[in-house]
């Protein structure tokens, strides 16, 4: 019996022994085909003239795997292995496959430089274990954080304060990506990261107001910064002068590009994030607040076939999007339209937009005149700053173009001083200006908490001696002085501010040629002013004061604008 048992323990170990050396031989013979497809691919590689990769062994960081899907990476047979900056190094197997092309296009759209890499088949499907990795999966998709119709910034800023105390624990570029969701969910349009002596205050601008969100340790913040700076393409090891950079990411579905702005400061880097949402809607210029006559010359400005469009105000005061209205209601299929922009907040169908970059001696006066050379009919200037942009705008102008630019100046007839301030002769400033709008913006009192109270004496004697005014320079205007103001109150919907959104208050000025005599005549801004009064022109106080009395806004909101 003990023979028997023996015998099977012999036979037993002898199949073991058996199996292992199969698992052995099959594992060489799998290496041997691995080296063989290996081979081949370098050669297929070298055939084309692509670098190869063997995708399989290389040490992929999983936060580079956010950027393509698992899915899509291996619908399209790619994968991301290596990024620096903008630059994206993308292993294919079959670079002509549609589904890799609209990968490498997606990534493209995202600002990324895809170079791509020959990969085999084998490595390629190896590399999809970093999908499965723990690390990977401690990354939150971007694209899922927002729900556009939840724009609740009172529970955004509660779900920020719980995060202060997590997000020490989360990846940097996590904390960075929920940190800027949530502003976009807010309606923020910048993030201003503000170092301390002992922490760093983080802020969002809601409707023109700064808003405090919370407060971050030094040690987060650092890390916070630095993942910042990589992302917007800024020098990580330069902390002592200013910087600029801009990056994109996507939010349902939406292209989102924030534009970094960094200065050292005694406590460390401040940083403000400009957030520029391509899903926004600019509207018409009624629904910007523009209305009566300011409204009919804006209208008669998109129709002009030759002439100089400006809109003046500070930084912040809604130019651009009165820009962006007016290129709007201008590209029609046989318009053509080129924009120079520094930089180019929103990209815009239809029309060819370019970058300035000054470093490089491309400026607005030299590239006004090379797109002056590829027949647009509409160009659009980011901002006069000199003498040599505004003569190269005045000449393009009066060669049939119309130009559209901004200028910074407290009113709309202080404008024509300025350009002759500048060095523009009288001469040109006439015959070239067509239009010029200057404007502000105040909050908007939020719809759903909103209230009527009684009107108080000190409101009554400002809205009876505003309408005074404007009643004598239009007649038509038929508003009254109201017994009840609308009020804010402060709820949900506008995260207890009780405002929400903001509008235009502006002055519009149309160069007749009544106006254009005055020019000729350097006439000051006080004569040009009363000549614009007798054919109707409301101040931007005036303008304000009537939106107050309509509802609109609160007195309060257009003094802390506007000074009467």
């Amino acid at each position: 019996m003990a023979d028997i048992k023996n015998t099977q323990k012999v036979a037993s170990n002898n199949g073991a022994g058996s199996a292992a050396q199969a698992h052995t031989s099959d594992q060489a013979l799998g290496q041997i085909n691995r080296d063989m497809e290996e081979k081949a691919a370098q050669e297929r590689a070298k055939d084309l003239k692509l670098p190869y990769v063997d995708v399989g062994l290389f040490p992929i960081n999983p936060d580079i795997l956010h950027l393509v899907k698992e899915e899509d990476a291996r619908k399209g047979g790619l994968m991301p292995f290596s990024k620096s900056g903008k630059n994206i190094r993308i292993a294919v197997t079959d670079s002509t496959k549609p589904e890799t092309q609209e990968v490498l296009k997606n990534l493209e759209s995202m600002g990324y430089k895809p170079e791509i890499h020959l990969a085999s088949n084998v490595s390629l499907n190896e590399s999809f274990r970093h999908y499965a990795s723990a690390q990977y999966k401690l990354k939150i998709d971007t694209k899922n954080v927002v729900e556009e119709k939840e724009i609740k910034y009172e529970k955004e800023l509660e779900n920020l304060v719980l995060l202060k105390d997590k997000i020490a624990a989360l990846p940097s570029e996590e904390a960075l990506n929920t940190l800027h969701v949530s502003a976009i969910k807010a309606g923020s349009s910048d993030i201003h990261y503000q170092p301390e002596e002992t922490e760093c205050v983080i802020r969002f601008r809601i409707d023109g107001v700064l808003h405090n969100v919370f407060s971050i340790g030094k040690d987060v913040y650092a890390n916070l910064a630095n993942q910042l700076k990589y992302k917007a393409g800024m020098k990580l090891n330069i902390t002592t002068v200013p910087q600029d950079g801009r990056f994109r990411f996507i939010v349902n579905e939406r292209k989102i590009d924030v534009r970094v702005s960094s200065i050292p400061t005694e406590y460390g880097e401040s940083f403000v994030c400009r957030i520029l949402d391509s899903g926004k809607h600019f509207g018409n210029f009624d629904e910007l607040g523009f209305s009566g006559k300011s409204l009919e010359v804006l209208n008669k400005a998109s129709e002009l076939a030759q002439g100089m469009v400006l809109v003046t105000g500070p930084t912040s005061s809604g130019k651009t999007t009165t820009l962006y209205v007016l290129l709007n209601k201008f590209n029609q299929p046989e318009v053509k339209i080129i924009t120079l922009e520094d930089p180019i907040e929103y990209h815009l169908n239809g029309i060819t937009q370019s970058q300035i970059n000054e470093k490089r001696g491309y400026n607005f006066a030299d590239g006004l005149r090379s797109i002056l050379r590829q027949d647009p009919d509409v160009v659009m200037i980011g901002e006069i700053r000199d003498l040599e942009t505004a003569s190269a705008c005045a000449q393009a102008a009066l060669t049939g173009h119309v130009v559209l630019s901004t200028l910074h100046t407290n009113s709309a007839t202080e404008t024509i001083p300025r350009l002759v301030t500048i060095g523009l002769p009288s001469f040109m400033v006439a015959p070239s200006l067509s239009v010029v709008i200057a404007q502000r913006l105040v909050r908007r009192i939020c719809d759903v908490c909103k209230k009527e109270r009684p009107i108080t004496p000190e409101e009554k004697e400002v809205f009876e001696k505003t309408l005074t005014a404007i009643k004598s320079v239009d007649p038509s205007v038929a508003v009254t002085v109201p017994a009840t103001v609308k009020v804010q109150q402060g709820c949900e919907a506008c995260s207890v501010t009780g405002f929400r959104g903001q509008m235009i208050v502006s002055e519009v000025l149309y160069v007749d040629n009544e106006v254009k005599d005055a020019i000729l005549a350097n006439k000051s801004a006080n004569d040009i002013f009363a000549i614009a009064r007798k054919k109707g022109m409301l101040t931007m106080y005036e303008d304000g004061i009537l939106k107050a009395i309509q509802g609109h806004t609160t007195l309060d909101e257009v003094h802390r604008v506007i000074n009467g």
